[in-house]
């Protein structure tokens, strides 16, 4: 993606909405390239045009996650994506970083298990990539499957490695959840695959979610960017998990 449309995705993650012309002023940019990049980033399901400009969705919605800290998460998901062979069937769990991951993966001869609709619509028709949806209760916010029948499938689904998506990070809680039914889902995921990996930017650590994940010792590795708090870098190294950092 062109530095410009991160830009302005990172621009929009601050103030929520903004007319064309308060972008081509802030870009140096004419309406028509404006307008160009507003379309782009529309179809790419980042933002919603509005009349006269642009704005993002709730806070909850992935759409809305994926322009806060883009191109960090963007450098995440191709450092995910190299732990893939072709061949591989991978399950990823939800959050922004996942839906690039799967972006990521999509040209590639891969199958994927995933427990968010928005992370299977990011591979599209003609697209290498096979997607199994992991069934369960809607959730329409952040658009997960979570839930006993989530759990079941779960149980019964063989795959290599696993990528699960995280709100928080403190030595006291581990990784953590906003949300208690998807923390259940992340949390099963981890117990079921060994290399399972946390893939988060690094304004997560330091945070803390309402309910725990797992901690830094139960998962094969760490994936986040060069950003990381240098205290927060000595605990993951101390742990048994290996940091990646983009």
């Amino acid at each position: 993606m062109k530095q410009r449309r991160s830009a302005i995705l990172e621009y929009l993650s601050t103030h929520g909405q903004a007319t064309v012309q308060e972008l081509c002023d802030l870009f140096d940019v004419s309406m028509v390239t404006m307008r160009q990049d507003l379309s782009f980033l529309e179809k790419e399901g980042y933002l919603h045009r509005t009349h006269g400009g642009a704005t993002l969705l709730e806070l909850e919605n992935i759409s809305h996650r994926l322009s806060i800290n883009h191109e960090k998460k963007v450098e995440i998901a191709r450092m995910a994506a190299s732990l893939v062979e072709d061949g591989e069937t991978v399950l990823l769990e939800s959050g922004s970083a996942n839906a690039l991951l799967a972006r990521e993966l999509s040209g590639r001869r891969v199958q994927m298990a995933v427990a968010n609709l928005f992370v299977a619509r990011q591979v599209k028709h003609g697209d290498l990539a096979r997607v199994v949806v992991i069934g369960g209760v809607y959730q329409p916010d952040s658009e997960s499957l979570v839930g006993a029948m989530a759990r079941q499938n779960i149980a019964t689904t063989f795959f290599t490695k696993a990528f699960v998506g995280v709100d928080g990070f403190t030595v006291q809680t581990g990784f953590t959840n906003r949300d208690m039914e998807r923390a259940e889902i992340a949390a099963n995921i981890v117990k079921r695959c060994p290399r399972t990996f946390i893939v988060a930017d690094s304004s997560k650590f330091g945070t803390t979610g309402m309910a725990r994940i797992c901690g830094v010792d139960d998962v094969a590795g760490v994936i986040t960017d060069r950003g990381l708090p240098e205290a927060m870098v000595g605990v993951v190294r101390a742990s048994k998990a290996e940091l990646y950092l983009a």
